[in-house]
C-alpha cells in the first residue's frame, strides 16, 4: 500500500534528513536495519529539487522488506513497495543523510546545477588527480589521494557529486568488469562514507590511511 507524506520547504540544502525519518515512519521499519540501495538527487542552481528517488529496505516486524520513495514536484513523498532486492546496501542513512545535509553550511558546495547518485563498485581505483575523492565524516569531507575497491570484501557504496551530472567512466580506472563512475562535464567528486571506506585500501592526503602502498 502506498504512503504519502510532505517534505518541509527547501532551505539552503535538501531535506535529507527529513525525507529518510518520513520513509521510516512511513513503512514501519526498525530504522537500526535500514539500507539504501540506490539514491538519486538532483537540484538546480536556485534550490528547486529536480529528481529525488531512493530505493532501501529494511525489516517491518522481522521480514526484510523493500521500498521506493519519491519526491513529487508538489514536495509530497510517495512511499510504495517494491519487488525484494539484494539485501545489499548503505547502513546507517539517517547518520550519512545528516552528514550530507552539514554540508549545507558551505554555500559553494551546494551552488550550480548539481547531482548527488549512490552508487556502488568494486575493483576500481580512485585518484586524486583524475577527481576529487573524500571521506564524509561528522559533516566534514576530509581530502583523500585514492582509494582502491579491488580487494574489498564486497561491493563498496559511495557517492558520486556532480555539478553537471550525466555518466561516464572516465573518474576511476576499471580494474574489473562492469565499474563505472558517475561524473559530468564539470567538477565532480566520489565521496565515501566511514564505514564503507573500511571495505576499501586508502590513503589520505594527509598521509593516514589502512595501507600505505600505493596502488598498482
Amino acid at each position: 500500500m502506498e504512503q504519502t507524506f510532505t517534505l518541509p520547504a527547501e532551505t539552503s540544502c535538501p531535506p535529507l534528513t527529513a525525507l529518510w525519518e518520513g520513509a521510516v515512519e512511513a513503512t514501519g521499519i526498525d530504522e537500526e536495519s535500514g539500507m539504501v540501495s540506490d539514491f538519486t538527487l538532483i537540484r538546480e542552481g536556485d534550490g528547486r529539487i529536480v529528481l529525488m528517488d531512493l530505493s532501501f529496505s529494511g525489516d517491518v516486524n522481522g521480514e526484510r522488506r523493500h521500498f521506493n520513495a519519491y519526491r513529487r514536484q508538489s514536495g509530497t513523498v510517495t512511499v510504495r513497495p517494491i519487488a525484494e532486492r539484494s539485501p545489499a546496501g548503505l547502513s546507517h542513512p539517517g547518520q550519512v543523510f545528516g552528514d550530507l545535509e552539514a554540508l549545507g553550511s558551505n554555500p559553494s558546495f551546494w551552488e550550480n546545477d548539481w547531482s548527488i547518485h549512490l552508487k556502488n563498485i568494486r575493483g576500481a581505483t580512485y585518484r586524486s588527480e583524475s577527481s576529487p575523492v573524500y571521506l564524509l565524516e561528522n559533516g566534514t569531507l576530509i581530502p583523500l589521494d585514492w582509494v582502491s575497491t579491488t580487494g574489498a570484501p564486497s561491493l563498496v557504496y559511495y557517492f558520486s557529486f556532480c555539478k553537471t551530472g550525466i555518466s561516464d567512466g572516465s573518474a576511476a580506472s576499471e580494474q574489473g568488469g562492469g565499474a563505472t563512475a558517475f561524473v559530468g562535464q564539470g567538477e565532480c567528486s566520489v565521496i565515501f562514507t566511514p564505514e564503507e571506506l573500511e571495505k576499501t585500501s586508502y590513503q589520505k592526503i594527509d598521509g593516514g590511511g589502512n595501507d600505505l602502498l600505493s596502488p598498482s
